[in-house]
């Protein structure tokens, strides 16, 4: 007899759990609770996979702000309707920061809870992060199962190491395009929003420097939404060098992006897990990245990629010109070193074996 699991997916979070839980829906008995405005983007996008996989969904939201105290009231009357719903388990993937937390804990048994956690250490930039920091310890401290992404950030988890898990993010492929890297010149991709921690700062110089370093041609695409582009604009010294779409984009062009492009450029500061690397994983495209904790459990100098000291425009561009200067053997190289790198660590039949573990522990616990 299928065991049931109510999912609730925060509708920022929605690419961690889209690549999976159609797979999900085949071991339980399956309703998935989406928290995102009615008409959005977001609820379309959710509503549509829900349909096209036959799942059971429904949609929960608030009109306060999520540091507004109101807002515990629409979580207490959410969570109340959850603990109606007979299930063996309720798993979470959302930030319950600041108040979602209190409902959870008042309204649902803990030893159903399944708690994904996107954070183990505190993100540089992220609002309140000493506020951040105590309910993090307070969290770890409930009588939860708790997931992590990954291995560095399970390393501060606080609580009861026997109901701490880590499984992979499942890589995350939006289709198949017809495009192919170009073959006359190397490209560069950076994807994703533009703030001080993914360096783009890092990215410009360094293909600056690449530019009066060698004669073999290059590109660098940079991709993404970002507030202020003015103070990046005036560090581009050869525009011939970039191609530049700095604005949000729709999720239907990122197959061509990637498909396009021979690297992945990552040179962070800071990072605790990283969508567009699993983009890059699903369309074995060979990723450029700092040597920070984060990225050191997924990237492997020489087989799923580069790696250059974080920080350090100067390490980056030799990296950078590295590539060109062995091109196209290298790139070669490293392409079937992922594959295979990827086939054995993170298909997404290695990372579905663990969530059904996980969930098979937590059910066996309540017996």
């Amino acid at each position: 007899m299928k065991k049931s699991i109510c999912w609730i997916t925060s509708g920022y979070l929605l690419q961690v759990d889209l690549p999976i839980l159609h797979k999900i829906k085949e071991w339980f008995n399956l309703k998935w609770i989406v928290y995102a405005q009615p008409g959005s983007d977001m609820a379309q996008h959710a509503l549509d996979y829900a349909r096209k996989h036959e799942i059971d969904i429904m949609f929960f939201s608030s009109h306060h702000h999520r540091y507004c105290p109101l807002v515990y009231f629409d979580f207490a009357k959410q969570m109340r309707m959850l603990s109606k719903i007979d299930v063996d388990i309720y798993y979470f993937n959302i930030i319950a920061f600041p108040y979602l937390i209190f409902a959870i804990k008042h309204y649902l048994p803990s030893i159903k809870v399944v708690m994904a956690m996107h954070h183990g250490a505190v993100p540089t930039l992220m609002d309140f992060r000493l506020l951040y920091r105590y309910y993090l310890k307070f969290l770890c401290a409930q009588p939860f199962t708790f997931q992590y992404f990954s291995q560095s950030q399970a390393a501060y988890f606080t609580g009861n190491q026997d109901k701490c898990h880590v499984i992979n993010l499942s890589l995350n492929n939006y289709g198949k395009s017809t495009l192919q890297p170009p073959k006359d010149y190397v490209s560069f991709l950076f994807f994703g929003v533009i703030i001080g921690t993914k360096n783009v700062t890092g990215i410009i110089q360094a293909a600056c420097l690449v530019k009066e370093r060698t004669q073999k041609k290059f590109k660098v695409k940079i991709v993404g939404h970002c507030r202020d582009w003015k103070p990046y604009e005036k560090l581009i010294r050869y525009p011939d060098i970039f191609d530049l779409k700095i604005e949000r984009v729709p999720d239907n062009i990122i197959p061509d992006l990637f498909s396009s492009s021979h690297y992945l450029l990552q040179p962070y500061t800071f990072v605790s897990q990283s969508g567009p690397l699993r983009m890059a994983y699903g369309y074995n495209l060979p990723v450029i990245t700092s040597d920070l904790e984060g990225f050191k459990e997924y990237v492997i100098d020489g087989v799923t990629g580069r790696v250059c000291k974080a920080g350090d425009v100067e390490s980056l561009a030799k990296v950078m010109q590295e590539v060109i200067d062995n091109h196209p053997e290298m790139y070669d190289t490293l392409c079937s070193k992922q594959a295979e790198y990827i086939k054995k660590n993170i298909s997404q039949e290695v990372i579905l074996a663990k969530y059904k573990s996980m969930f098979n522990k937590v059910v066996s616990e309540q017996i």
